[in-house]
């Protein structure tokens, strides 16, 4: 019996944009580990295919020979491509015998599929301000939802608005005006050529081209990074010391100053956190300026309508989040998108036991190094100046000898028990401006190596386990701040950093479980062998949660990766 359409799917089924002033997109690049050898292994990043929209629509791939981040003044933005695909199988047959393919114009043709009957719905929405306020009047997006055929392959802009029924004396966004959001177009399909060894991108990898240029994909462009207010937000605001700036420029200030978001007392009402985040904030207003972006969060809902006899509709959504652009693309951070998402797929007595002690090794060190990196790109000493908590109590401890660091009972400071006795730190100066940060990256940079962490966790026996953070967790003292910002916090790692909620920033459940796990192997005298993973997934003692299919193909992927930067010569 012939295979037919079963499943339709995206693939990301999650993107994220990047604002950017330049009308060219950024190309694409991978993280790999620089052949710099005085780097000791430092994350530096390469080109990888990118692909060119032509003026018909299709796409032509590139191999770009460097980057280029910026055209001028402007940034270039992240412009990500989203590709359809499809689970085909015999009518009846079991899901599990379904094979993936891209979808294609010879595909569709396949199984009597008219190419019009594909159609994208683009929901997009910036909902920032309505949260903040707890007012749905001051949304504002795509009411209702932009649709767009299969065979449309001319950019479609996506212009929003307030919602339909909002009295015009409170309609944030004039009737007669709009926020651009970005655009999305359909790619045209063009033939795929057959594997040529003059044309690299065409060549097979386990069977599948290395760019697939026939398959169906859509581009979404994100809008310029821009900013919108009323009338007065176009006049200089007083940042202190003398100067001023005005936020909006002229012709973009002309949403309503009536409509509940210009004056707003953000202080009053703080339905959603952290709250100190509105124009205002920063320069000591407890009012807002009035101002929104350009971000917004956007819902592609695809529909692809099957003929008859199967009459049935096929649907598959895209979720893409517009954000600022990445100022730091070669810097790796320890807690990511990725991170957060694996956190809800199984559990880490799943990881651990799925794990092999070489694989548990390569995973730790690869966190240091992006806790590295991370730290590389932080001002520590205005950060602790900022949010470093006043210790009392046992939180005290005798001044570190010769230690000069300012404020020595605030945290991070001489007399906080959890600093690290044997490096007293000089004042600032002229020789040494950022003590703390330098500290800092030079330790972080010892401990990425994994011998250097494996002596220190041995050597001091309890100390990383009271160092760093559990997910989620916030101690004594470090309630959030009256303007609903992250307050203020011990040194506890990582130190003076919020997540989103505006609670101290940790690492995710999952990472945080199979780091003392590894850690407590170390600090522990040898125990007997563990079970096998067979045997410690089907325990009836403790049965664990699988992984998924998608979270194993995704743990090997990056367990992969992680091999070919340890080992890139394959010897």
């Amino acid at each position: 019996m012939a295979e037919t359409l079963q499943r339709l799917f995206t693939n990301p089924p999650i993107a994220v944009a990047r604002l950017g002033g330049s009308t060219t997109p950024q190309n694409s690049y991978k993280w790999v580990e620089s052949p710099n050898p005085r780097s000791n292994g430092e994350t530096t990043i390469e080109p990888d295919w990118s692909l060119v929209v032509q003026s018909d629509g299709t796409v032509e791939p590139v191999m770009p020979t460097s980057l280029a981040f910026r055209d001028g003044a402007l940034i270039r933005p992240v412009c990500p491509f989203i590709e359809l695909w499809a689970s085909v199988g015999e009518p009846g047959s079991d899901p599990s015998t379904w094979r993936e393919v891209p979808v294609t114009p010879d595909l569709l043709t396949k199984n009597l599929v008219n190419p019009n009957s594909l159609v994208i719905k683009i929901d997009a929405k910036n909902l920032k301000v309505s949260r903040r306020t707890g007012n749905d009047e001051l949304r504002f997006g795509t009411f209702p939802p932009i649709e767009v055929r299969g065979d449309n392959h001319t950019p479609v802009q996506i212009l929003a608005g307030s919602p339909p029924g909002v009295p015009a004396s409170r309609r944030m966004i004039p009737a007669n005006q709009n926020i651009p959001l970005g655009s999305l177009q359909v790619m045209k399909s063009r033939p795929q050529p057959a594997p040529d060894p003059t044309t690299p991108w065409t060549q097979l990898v386990d069977g599948i081209p290395t760019v697939n240029v026939e398959l169906i994909r859509f581009r979404f462009t994100p809008a310029r990074g821009h900013f919108y207010g009323p009338p007065n937000s176009a006049q200089p605001q007083p940042l202190g010391g003398g100067v001023s700036f005005a936020p909006v420029e002229s012709t973009r200030a002309f949403l309503n100053a009536n409509a509940g978001w210009a004056g707003f007392n953000a202080l009053s009402t703080v339905p959603d956190a952290p709250a100190d985040t509105y124009d205002g904030a920063d320069i000591g207003q407890n009012r807002s300026l009035g101002v929104v972006d350009d971000t917004c969060e956007v819902r592609l809902d695809i529909s692809l309508t099957l003929p008859a006899p199967i009459n049935k509709v096929l649907t598959a959504s895209t979720a893409i989040f517009v954000s600022p652009p990445d100022f730091a693309p070669d810097r790796r951070p320890f807690l990511s998108l990725a991170d957060e998402l694996n956190d809800r797929a199984g559990d880490s007595a799943s990881r651990t036991a799925l794990m092999s002690a070489a694989e548990r090794d390569a995973w730790v060190e690869d966190l240091f190094e992006r806790i590295y990196e991370t730290v590389s790109l932080l001002n520590l000493d205005f950060w602790r100046s900022q949010k470093a908590i006043r210790l009392t109590g046992n939180r005290l401890t005798t001044p570190i000898p010769g230690d000069q660091t300012s404020a020595p009972t605030s945290a991070m400071g001489s007399r906080d028990a959890l600093r690290n006795r044997s490096f007293a730190l000089p004042a600032a100066g002229q020789d040494t401006k950022l003590p703390l940060s330098e500290h800092a990256r030079f330790r972080h940079r010892q401990l990425s190596d994994l011998q250097a962490l494996r002596d220190f966790i041995s050597q001091n026996p309890g100390r990383l386990t009271a160092l760093v953070r559990r997910s989620f967790e916030a101690e004594r003292g470090e309630e959030s701040s009256g303007n609903g910002g992250i307050g203020s916090t011990t040194m506890r790692m990582p130190p003076f950093m919020r997540n989103s909620n505006a609670g101290p920033l940790t690492l995710a459940g999952w990472q945080y479980d199979l780091l003392m796990a590894w850690v407590n192997a170390i600090e522990a005298p040898p125990a007997p062998a563990p079970p096998s993973p067979a045997a410690a997934l089907t325990g009836a003692a403790a049965p664990l949660k699988p992984l998924s299919e998608a979270a194993t193909r995704r743990r090997a992927q990056v367990l992969a990766r992680i091999a070919r930067t340890r080992n890139p010569g394959g010897g």
